[in-house]
């Protein structure tokens, strides 16, 4: 019995063997499911990283217009306001007493005007009947010459009063002006960076009061070495990030001065109205991919292709059904994807995803779509 059970157990363990050897030898040669993409040639930029800040263009100054006091501030540092909203309330008491008083010395002009032209009305009559009367020797030429110096003393009052009231009018509307400028307004749509007075100030004219950043009136100020500047082109595209956030900008200024410490000039990058509110802040850092010289051609592969051995990177390729391993040397970096300078070419297919675990001459196959 127990060489009976001996056989039994010698014959067990050599087909567990036997299959374990086999589902180790299908195992290795089992087909795996892969993503592909092809090897592209394209026309690319070269490109360089940098980081810039958001820096604003010429701050509005608001500033007081006449000289008086403030009553009241009707925003804080930081608020947004729009055009024509009212920032600074100034007194305007005395201004509204002289447009009163001057008021009150026009109508008094006016009615003295009125009154010496119905006098010039009557003494140009007596001038009349004077020289009548002088013409048939009935008076002298003393009397009559004392008619006309009275008439030319009255017309000399009446100019007189007209300029009285020209000058008081010119007054009146300076005045009218002086009051409308009691109310300080926002000249634009912006955010209030900074407040200069307070209340009960008596300011003067001139005196800045307050400094608006203009909305939309904003770049992107980085600095770059100089051998790199100089190949910077006005109007070239600018790739902006911030927070996984992409914006597009334009090259609108290389500084012509080179900082000797640095080695490095500034580059002024338009944005336009493409960032939002959040991102207008002055100061605000963002990540930067700038285009550099002309347009070359390239080999692309997406960056998942490669994978890395020692110093060394290759990528496996799609053959006929087995993945065959390729070495090769890159170049840049361009988006997602990486330059390749030798060892592929336009059209090769390469393994982007299941590339981990693979072997080279490994059976693979390519997924479907969904």
């Amino acid at each position: 019995m127990k060489y009976i059970l001996s056989i039994i157990l010698v014959i067990f363990f050599s087909i567990s063997s036997s299959q374990a050897q086999y589902s180790k030898k299908n195992k290795g040669t089992r087909v795996t499911l892969v993503d592909v993409a092809n090897v592209q040639n394209k026309n690319v930029e070269e490109k360089t990283t940098a980081i810039g800040r958001l820096v604003a263009l010429n701050p509005i100054i608001v500033s007081s217009k006449i000289s008086q006091e403030i009553l009241k501030i009707h925003f804080k540092i930081g608020d947004e306001v729009k055009k024509n909203d009212v920032l600074f309330s100034l007194d305007s008491k005395n201004i509204l007493r002289n447009i009163k008083r001057i008021s009150a010395e026009i109508k008094y002009e006016e009615d003295t005007l009125n009154f010496l032209n119905k006098k010039l009305e009557l003494r140009a009559s007596k001038a009349k009947n004077a020289k009548s009367l002088r013409s048939q020797n009935i008076i002298t030429q003393d009397t009559l010459d004392n008619v006309e110096i009275t008439l030319i003393q009255n017309q000399q009052e009446i100019s007189q009063r007209s300029y009285n009231i020209k000058k008081l009018r010119i007054l009146l509307d300076e005045n009218k002006e002086n009051l409308s400028y009691t109310k300080i307004l926002s000249p634009v749509n912006g955010n209030i960076t900074d407040i200069k007075s307070q209340v009960g100030a008596v300011i003067a004219k001139g005196k800045v009061l307050a400094s608006i950043l203009e909305d939309e009136f904003y770049e992107i100020e980085t600095d770059l070495r100089s051998d790199i500047a100089s190949k910077v082109k006005i109007g070239s595209n600018v790739d902006i990030f911030n927070n996984k956030q992409k914006f597009s900008g334009k090259i609108r200024g290389i500084v012509n001065s080179e900082n000797i410490r640095t080695g490095t000039r500034k580059i002024r990058i338009s944005v336009g109205n493409s960032l939002p509110k959040n991102l207008t802040a002055s100061g605000t850092r963002f990540s930067l991919e700038i285009s550099v010289g002309n347009n070359l051609k390239r080999v692309l592969i997406p960056k998942d292709a490669l994978t890395p051995m020692g110093e060394r990177q290759f990528v496996y390729l799609y053959e006929k059904g087995l993945a065959k391993r390729t070495f090769v040397r890159t170049g840049i970096s361009v988006g997602d994807n990486i330059e390749i300078l030798n060892g592929l070419k336009e059209g090769e297919i390469v393994v982007i995803k299941g590339n981990e675990n693979l072997r080279p001459n490994q059976p693979i196959k390519i997924k479907k779509k969904q």
